[in-house]
């Protein structure tokens, strides 16, 4: 039992290494340009919501835009600390090679605040797509997992601010990349608090994409971001 599970785990080991060492990185340099804009329709309803996040990336080929989309809907805050959203989206995106893609997509989310307080604060975002791009039938599903964590410095506006995202495929169609963990975004920065609904981040993010033929595309660039939540 025990040599094969050692058997089992070298397996795994050797897959991941090789994996790793096959795989063609292609590395870029992007500037995000981002916005959350999140309130209530109207003062008699406080607890349904909208959404919109419009987002821009610049990247430094030849092609120079990397994405451009926007996110819209309606949600309804169950909690005060919880908040369901349901809406639609529009992307534009070229790839490397500079080959346009349109793509519309259905989404379903949470907002969550896991736990607040003077220390810090930490919360949560799930997100179920259904994206179909323009040029094939099939429709792609994914999953994204967001966690952010804020620590306050005391006596200030400024508050130190760190994200996780990462992405899992639930189908494969062969518009979209053929792995299951598909990409990771990761941000660490600094938030200005603008008014008590507010605030400014900047900071530096780096992404990765794990595409098909083992193609790996790995982004580092500045984040900047305006979020308007009340």
């Amino acid at each position: 039992m025990d040599l094969k599970i050692k058997g089992i785990l070298y397996s795994l080991f050797s897959f991941l290494i090789c994996t790793t060492l096959f795989a063609e990185t292609q590395n870029y340099g992007t500037v995000w340009l981002n916005g959350t804009f999140i309130g209530p329709f109207s003062k008699k309803h406080e607890k349904w919501k909208y959404y919109l996040q419009p987002r821009l990336v610049i990247i430094d080929n030849r092609y120079g835009l990397d994405e451009a989309r926007v996110f819209y809907g309606a949600g309804y805050q169950i909690t005060p600390a919880f908040t369901s959203f349901i809406g639609m989206a529009s992307s534009v995106s070229k790839s490397t090679e500079g080959v346009l893609s349109y793509e519309n997509r259905v989404w379903q989310q949470f907002l969550w605040d896991i736990y607040k307080s003077k220390t810090f604060k930490l919360n949560n975002r799930t997100r179920l797509e259904e994206r179909k791009n323009t040029l094939y039938s099939q429709w792609a599903v994914r999953f994204r997992e967001q966690f952010t964590l804020k620590i306050p410095f005391q006596n200030t506006k400024y508050s130190f601010i760190t994200f996780d995202e990462l992405f899992f495929n639930v189908n494969y169609p062969s518009w979209v990349s053929d792995k299951f963990f598909s990409q990771n975004r990761y941000f660490i920065g600094i938030e200005k608090s603008i008014s008590k609904s507010a605030s400014f981040d900047v900071g530096y993010i780096n992404q990765a994409r794990f595409q098909r033929q083992n193609i790996n595309i790995i982004t580092d660039g500045l984040y900047l971001k305006i979020d308007v939540t009340s």
